[in-house]
């Protein structure tokens, strides 16, 4: 396995709380490679960079004053800035987290980016950078074998890290830069996707686009019809995708009634104010016609808005 390099944990192995600097030697450190899982790799086109980048993670690693708690993440950030990045003079106990290090290493090589990014927008705000390529083949993913020193580690909104060394099949790599038309594009066999960046595509997420929801699967492709998170569920439309909401819908001959936050609305009543009326859905979200009433039961069902 190589090397990688990483902010993960205080001393109390939490995120927060903890004394600044380093108190065990294991809050920002060196270890190998493991499967986080990564969804994203982000490489920095210019070689001489990557190195740099590597080096600020090395330096960041062996520096004992430099410690992990989210709640003081920037104060690395902040001292770093102020003496021109150079990581190793720091003295004063300080603290980072896993993306506000990436933050510091990448400026370090000269490539500036806020110390407020965050693992939900890292990709986005390296890409736009024009410095770094987008690697999301599995090969990049699932092993180190393909990995180059410098490249930078991301499963979004979880962590990031930094590889510091190559991977034994690396020297094999050639690198393509994928470009997006920004917006919606459709695919080969009909369905829909949303570039948001000229490098990356909306996955695995909703997405408000032009006034209306969207949720998006994990190959980035539009959902449309049911669409069921935990134990909720939504009805995209059929034509476009969009979320429906504050109406009825009918499918497969069963009428079903989506609240204004597009929830299917189950075992309640929902009123018709203009005809006086409260009409029944069941636990499965079925309008059931014969519950029709102007006297909701309300010490058993509530009314759903």
């Amino acid at each position: 396995m190589i090397k990688i390099g990483q902010a993960s944990r205080d001393e109390r192995m939490r995120y927060s709380g903890g004394i600044a600097g380093d108190q065990d030697g294991k809050e920002v450190a060196i270890r190998e490679w493991y499967n986080r899982p990564w969804n994203k790799v982000l490489r920095c086109k210019d070689s001489k960079k990557a190195e740099k980048i590597a080096q600020a993670m090395e330096k960041a690693c062996k520096n004992d004053y430099i410690g992990y708690d989210q709640n003081q993440r920037t104060t690395l950030y902040s001292l770093c800035k102020a003496n021109g990045w150079k990581i190793e003079d720091i003295k004063t106990p300080c603290e980072t987290d896993c993306s506000a290090l990436v933050a510091v290493c990448v400026n370090a090589a000269g490539i500036r980016v806020s110390g407020d990014i965050y693992t939900g927008n890292e990709a986005a705000t390296l890409l736009k950078t024009g410095e770094f390529e987008l690697l999301s083949a599995p090969k990049y993913l699932l092993s180190d074998e393909y990995l180059r020193r410098g490249d930078i580690l991301l499963y979004e909104f979880h962590h990031t890290a930094i590889a510091l060394q190559d991977g034994k099949k690396a020297e094999k790599t050639k690198l393509t830069q994928v470009e997006y038309p920004l917006g919606w594009n459709v695919a080969k066999d009909g369905q829909w996707w949303y570039a948001d960046t000229p490098h990356s595509h909306i996955a695995g997420r909703w997405a408000y686009i032009d006034g209306r929801w969207y949720v998006f699967d994990q190959k980035g492709y539009m959902i449309k019809g049911w669409f069921k998170q935990g134990e909720d569920w939504y009805y995209m439309n059929p034509s476009d995708g969009a979320m429906i909401s504050g109406q009825w819908v009918d499918v497969g001959g069963k009428s079903y009634y989506l609240t204004q936050s597009g929830l299917m609305a189950r075992n309640g009543y929902i009123e018709d104010a203009s005809e006086k009326l409260y009409f029944f859905v069941d636990e499965n979200g079925v309008y059931k016609k014969e519950l029709d009433t102007n006297a909701p039961d309300l010490s058993k069902y509530e009314i759903i808005e």
